[in-house]
């Protein structure tokens, strides 16, 4: 196993970097479709911006196909007015959590600039008592990145509709790595791994990689790219509520440094009453897999999550299909953090279960 992660954290630190709202995911785009150019057979950029990475052909008249998905964006904030004096009124796109925001730095992108700003937060020298434990929601607050007026502002190029994400951070103890934007940049990160590692050539289906975009927004982004591939099984690759720190003790069991994540169940509970119910015969095939190559495996159920696989399974004929991930603390925060142990077991896991991917895995219902 990886003892170090240099590599890992050098592809993962790039791609961090990257600012990707919904809708502007164009940098991480770029990035990957880099890293696959000598890699992938093909590689296919859809109007929406889902990266399609075929990773071999086969010649067969129907070939098994594989999709392993995982998308490209973060959530954020967007301007939604321009103060006379300089300051800038936002919206959330995404679960952006308000608990979270007061005092936290900013980052624009625009015109070929960045533009770091913060969070204003009242003075606490003259913060009352009744405001001291008083989280603001999104419409109350505002952003400061230092303009006199307006007018500075749209000479910047930033006006209502300009995407603004958490800024910038990246830092590590060890395997385990605090960063922006990890939701879902990791599962990214085990796409790329995953496509450095694995004989494509040798497997007996044809194997799509695929980035996707806008899940933070509506999760539908994924849908064009679905229909195109129609895979016969497909995995999405997200993150996991790790419950190992002391305001969760006693929720799931599960913790950063157990080993990557198989979702049992999901579901929102509220608006889409979108989730995954993952089809049974493909979850005892990853767990068998699991056992068989001492991959530990923890079985994750939750309320209140939502990955790419809410709607996509309902594509075409309806498609059998299972969320795999790896934990991760602080979800949705300007800072989360993950243990690259797991990432790399996730890795693995993939490699040694796609050589049993053709048309004898039998994942009928009934």
């Amino acid at each position: 196993m990886n003892s170090d992660f240099s590599k890992m954290k050098e592809i993962l630190r790039g791609l961090t970097s990257c600012l990707a709202l919904p809708g502007y995911e164009d940098s991480v785009i770029r990035y990957v479709k880099e890293h696959l150019s000598n890699k992938a057979q093909d590689v296919q950029v859809d109007p929406l911006g889902n990266v399609i990475a075929r990773m071999n052909r086969s010649q067969a008249e129907n070939p098994y196909r594989v999709m392993v998905f995982a998308h490209m964006d973060e959530l954020g904030l967007v301007v939604n007015k321009v103060e006379e004096d300089g300051f800038l009124r936002l919206e959330r796109v995404g679960g952006i959590p308000e608990k979270s925001l007061a005092g936290t730095t900013l980052l624009i992108e625009t015109g070929g600039r960045q533009w770091n700003g913060i969070v204003g937060t009242k003075s606490h020298h003259v913060t009352r008592p009744e405001e001291k434990y008083k989280v603001l929601p999104v419409s109350e607050i505002y952003a400061d990145f230092g303009f006199r007026s307006k007018q500075e502002v749209l000479d910047a190029g930033i006006s209502p509709g300009t995407p603004v994400g958490y800024a910038r951070q990246f830092f590590s103890n060890g395997s385990i790595v605090f960063g922006n934007a990890l939701d879902n940049r990791v599962g990214c990160l085990a796409l790329l791994e995953l496509a450095d590692r694995i004989d494509a050539a040798q497997l007996p289906c044809e194997l799509y990689l695929v980035f996707s975009v806008q899940e933070e927004f509506n999760l539908r982004g994924v849908l064009p790219a679905v229909r195109k591939v129609n895979p016969h099984l497909a995995i999405t690759l997200d993150i996991t509520i790790a419950a190992d720190t002391p305001d969760l003790k006693g929720g799931p069991d599960i913790r950063l440094g157990g080993g990557p994540s198989i979702g049992m169940y999901t579901f929102h509970g509220r608006g889409t009453l979108g989730g995954l119910i993952p089809n049974p015969k493909l979850v005892k095939q990853i767990q068998q897999v699991a056992r068989e190559n001492d991959i530990p495996l923890q079985q994750a159920v939750f309320m209140g999550i939502l990955t790419d696989a809410s709607f996509s399974q309902l594509e075409n004929d309806g498609i059998p299909m299972v969320d795999l991930g790896y934990p991760a603390r602080y979800t949705h925060a300007p800072v989360e953090a993950v243990d690259l142990r797991d990432v790399e077991q996730l890795v693995c896991l993939l490699e040694r279960l796609l050589p049993a991917c053709d048309h004898n895995l039998d994942l009928t219902r009934g």
